[in-house]
């Protein structure tokens, strides 16, 4: 009996150190979809204030947000329409060889009317299909998307 109590640590501590080390890589991001990849592979961007140009861009919108891509640069320009305390979010999977690449999102918590921007390097023989979402930060939760 005693040989069991000594042996139990010394396997319980081995089986420990075996175990990948993250331990989280099943969470999802806040804005994510069920269907999202882990966080490890899951890029999340908080966007940087900026002014998007005036031409050259591909947009979509949705009540209380507004979202842009630009081609040359692969920059995604988002802006929070509404003063409802929620944030302007854009969620894309990016695409190589017709199979799922990158997923990630582009969020916008500068408050209402401000624009943000993520930069990404996407390659030039993969596609984009993204939608634009309103996501309330404080709760963890998308609120709408469309687009």
């Amino acid at each position: 009996m005693r040989t069991i109590r000594v042996l139990l640590p010394a396997v319980a501590a081995l089986i420990l150190a075996l175990l990948p080390a993250t331990a989280s890589a099943g969470q999802e991001s806040p804005a994510a979809g069920e269907d999202r990849v882990s966080v490890n592979a899951y890029e999340l961007d908080l966007a940087v204030a900026g002014t998007p140009p005036s031409s050259g861009l591909v947009c979509k919108s949705v009540t209380g947000a507004y979202a842009c891509f630009e081609h040359y640069g692969d920059k995604w320009w988002v802006k929070d329409t509404a003063t409802d305390g929620a944030s302007a979010v854009v969620i894309w999977d990016n695409y190589r060889n017709g199979s799922l690449y990158r997923q990630g999102e582009c969020q916008n918590r500068l408050g209402s009317g401000q624009w943000g921007v993520c930069n990404k390097n996407y390659y030039e023989d993969s596609t984009l299909d993204w939608v634009v979402c309103v996501f309330d930060v404080s709760e963890g939760r998308l609120i709408r998307c469309g687009g």
